[in-house]
């Protein structure tokens, strides 16, 4: 009995994406000049993006179009700079380990987690408030 496979192999599936990550790295590369980026595109538009999700594919031909039209170069991976964390939930501090260790540690952890992601970063009265609330809850356990 012979079987019949529908859409493309997963050898070739991957050999798509693999191309695609080559073109996509080549655009953060700052020795690899424009017209080798839109070869690149070019190439994996006419020959690789099949199967590939749609995205994939816009990207694609966004970025030939942008190196057609002026040879733009994407900016390099972590040039701009991240904000500085307003919240205490976006750099969580961990919670305290001078109080001794229960069974409720896991359940303790998660409530000082969850107080201390309405902290402002330099609220000292806030941060206080969560440290007496965990005290409190690692003491109601065995």
């Amino acid at each position: 009995m012979a079987s019949f496979a529908c859409g493309p192999s997963l050898k070739h599936a991957y050999e798509n994406t693999e191309r695609y990550e080559r073109c996509y790295a080549a655009d953060h590369d700052p020795s690899v000049s424009p017209d080798t980026r839109r070869e690149c595109w070019s190439h994996w538009l006419k020959t690789h993006s099949k199967a590939q999700p749609p995205e994939r594919i816009t990207f694609a031909e966004r970025r030939l179009h942008e190196l057609e039209t002026d040879g733009s170069a994407r900016p390099l991976p972590g040039a701009a700079a991240k904000p500085v964390p307003k919240l205490e939930h976006e750099y969580p501090p961990a919670p305290p380990g001078e109080y001794h260790t229960s069974g409720c540690n896991p359940l303790c952890n998660d409530r000082w987690h969850a107080c201390t992601s309405h902290c402002e970063m330099k609220d000292k009265h806030c941060k206080t408030a969560c440290k007496s609330e965990y005290r409190v809850c690692l003491e109601g356990c065995p």
